[in-house]
């Protein structure tokens, strides 16, 4: 029985959860500044906005320090269908039935995290580069972050990668991004046509004094974006923008080269139709590189 299975008692499984994650916009990360019970006040109103997860994320505090709160927060969040995520500490996690861990370039290595968890609890990751989604996605990360856009006080230090990094991570993961760091109702709706999947705020909510308001704003700007469509590469779920043409989408991902032939919902098509064919939700790719071979005389 691995660590998580032991403390779960029963709860969701894994694919349970991720079909959750798969359906979420809106992703709240706690400050350091609010109190405790003013954080559960604000958690209870943002959920009302349109939360669909929380991240406890409280840097200056110790584990056993958290227990108590990351237990009220699983309550509301798990009453309100909210799926409920702890920062850092994988114990923390375990040990108050949380849905899921988040991870840092500074905390335990994904892989190490994804064994000790098991299957049934969700991990994400913090990404800056497309090497580190490529990574994150191959350790076993459910979602990746894609951030700070801007600069901000919570990753102080860090420098902001921009809604660049964003569509990068959407072009090179087969997980759901979530598009973070000083991002606010007024710029979310464009993280989600970047390629986001949701939209993840800290300060836009937990410094507002309208939180509910606030947090519905953000919500109703990430619903009217148009979000990238989910298809298939060779039997796993990859991103393109709605209605890309295939010879876009080819040339994004390196696909474009001579020796590759791409079928799409069982037809082959040719070349010079990559320009017309335009990409649907859910239709099926099979990329199929050819190596070496000789001429005929």
């Amino acid at each position: 029985m691995s660590t998580a299975s032991a403390g779960q008692g029963g709860l969701e499984s894994g694919s349970g959860r991720r079909n959750r994650l798969r359906s979420a916009r809106l992703y709240l990360v706690s400050d350091d500044a609010t109190p405790e019970a003013a954080l559960l006040e604000l958690l209870s109103a943002a959920i009302d906005g349109g939360v669909d997860i929380f991240q406890l994320r409280r840097k200056g505090a110790a584990p056993r320090d958290l227990e108590a709160l990351a237990r009220r927060c699983v309550e509301i969040c798990h009453r309100a269908g909210v799926l409920f995520v702890v920062d850092d500490h994988l114990e923390l996690a375990v040990s108050c039935g949380a849905d899921g861990l988040h991870l840092g370039h500074e905390d335990m290595p994904l892989s190490e995290a994804r064994v000790r968890l098991g299957p049934d609890v969700l991990v994400g990751a913090s990404t800056h580069d497309r090497d580190q989604v490529v990574s994150a996605v191959r350790d076993g990360a459910d979602y990746i972050s894609a951030g700070p856009v801007h600069p901000t006080p919570t990753k102080a230090g860090r420098p902001a990668v921009g809604l660049g990094h964003v569509t990068t991570a959407a072009r090179f993961t087969t997980v759901p991004v979530v598009a973070i760091g000083g991002l606010d109702a007024g710029q979310a709706g464009m993280a989600v046509e970047m390629g986001a999947d949701m939209v993840g705020v800290v300060r836009a909510v937990c410094s507002s004094a309208d939180p509910a308001g606030e947090a519905a704003r953000v919500r109703e700007a990430v619903d009217r974006a148009a979000p990238w469509s989910w298809l298939w590469i060779n039997g796993t779920m990859r991103k393109c923008l709605p209605h890309e043409r295939l010879s876009d989408l080819a040339r994004a991902l390196g696909f474009d080269k001579e020796g590759v032939v791409i079928e799409v919902n069982g037809t082959i098509p040719s070349r010079d139709g990559w320009d017309e064919l335009l990409l649907e939700p859910g239709d099926k790719l099979e990329v199929v590189h050819f190596v070496g071979g000789g001429a005929l005389d």
